[in-house]
């Protein structure tokens, strides 16, 4: 059976990677004895894979934006952790003054007393991470200039 290089041409990938099944890569091997230029082909394909072709300026960007998504990710951190723990400082004194205090007929004092400790440190969280972050600020904009 004789295969027309534009089929065998579709097969070329699966049988340089080897995942084509034991009849396709016999009657590739069949066809590229007979044919030089699907055996062009053939190694077009391995020049391509074995030595992509990359630029000097293509790699200094590809390190210019990795590097400066590093820096983005540890403000993007810092200024998520500001947020979040103060917003949580805020539910934390807020609830803590919802829910209030009441006397139990015991003369028991029952209130939430340990929002206020939490409060505490979601508000101290929010101080070191807005402590962080103006000190990355500053570091990236030293490295901008």
């Amino acid at each position: 059976m004789k295969l027309s290089c534009e089929v065998i041409r579709d097969l070329l990938p699966l049988y340089f990677d080897k995942v084509c099944s034991n009849d396709s890569s016999s009657l590739v091997e069949k066809h590229l004895a007979e044919c030089p230029q699907c055996m062009k082909e053939l190694e077009k394909l391995k020049m391509d894979i074995e030595s992509p072709k990359i630029t000097d300026g293509e790699v200094q960007l590809m390190k210019n934006i990795s590097t400066k998504w590093k820096k983005d990710r540890k403000s993007s951190f810092a200024k998520g952790s500001m947020l979040i723990s103060a917003l949580a400082a805020i539910i934390c004194f807020v609830s803590y003054n919802i829910i209030g205090a009441e006397v139990l007929p015991d003369g028991t004092l029952v209130e939430p007393f340990a929002l206020i400790p939490i409060g505490y440190v979601f508000l101290l969280v929010f101080i070191i991470s807005t402590i962080c972050n103006l000190i990355i600020s500053r570091k990236h904009k030293a490295n901008t200039y």
